[in-house]
Order: structure tokens, then sequence, then C-alpha cells
């Protein structure tokens, strides 16, 4: 089974502590470094995603076939999406008993959710609609 671990961002929430305090309350570098190492020499994470803050970002959307791109965010937002890992694990317990071990839960929210359909699984469903065998694969 494989899972998106989703770390969530609060900026206001995060002013009051320096970064070092931060470092601290996620374990250190060495422990984040050893956790992950871990986790990627058990196969169970499989990528690790770290994204920009708010502010720099583009929404696309195609309006009677013409892309329209906007600066965003369009909405004044307190809590954002910072970052992502996918974790590859035999069941839902264990993706969240590493959930819970990821040191950003100390301080921000860490939403566990079941990927249900890979680059592998769309390729294959792809292939099955080119070969007009939709779900096989």
């Amino acid at each position: 089974m494989k899972f998106l671990l989703l770390i969530h961002n609060n900026t206001e929430a995060l002013k009051q502590f320096t970064e070092q305090q931060l470092v601290e309350m996620s374990g250190g570098g060495e422990e984040v470094a050893a956790t992950a190492r871990e986790l990627f020499a058990t196969g169970e994470l499989v990528s690790i995603l770290g994204l920009k803050d708010p502010g720099e970002e583009k929404d696309i959307q195609l309006v009677a076939g013409t892309p329209v791109i906007s600066d965003r965010p369009l909405l004044e937002t307190k809590e954002f999406l910072a970052g992502a890992m996918v974790l590859h694990c035999e069941s839902v317990e264990r993706a969240l008993e590493i959930a819970a071990r990821i040191p950003l839960a100390n301080f921000r929210r860490v939403e566990l959710r079941e990927i249900r359909l890979d680059q592998d699984d769309f390729l294959a469903q792809l292939d099955g609609f080119l070969t007009g065998r939709p779900g096989e694969s």
C-alpha cells in the first residue's frame, strides 16, 4: 500500500520560534537524517518533497480552451501545504507509526492519505484503454 503524508505549515503559529528552536523541536538534523536513511533503506520511504512557501506559485486553468494563469494565493490562508512524503508500507497501521515518527509532527499538522492510483497503475490503465481493454493490466 502506498500513502501520501502531507505536511502542513502555519507560518503565524511558528513565528514565535527561531529557526534553531524549530530544528531542536524536530529532533535535530542528525536525528531527522538517521530516520530518513532508515526508512529509505527499508523501502518504506519512497520520496520526500519540500515546497516553497506560498506567494510565488501560479494557478493555471483552461477557460474555453484558453489557459488562464493567476498569481496565488488568491485567498488569505494561515495554513498551507509545506511538503509531502510518499510511503510504501504493508498496512495503514505501519504508515501511521511512521507518520508519528516524523519530527515535524511535533509542531506541524501531518495528514496521511492512501494513494489509490500511482504512475504504474495509471500507465497500466492507459495501456488498457489504448488497446481497447480498459481495466486490464
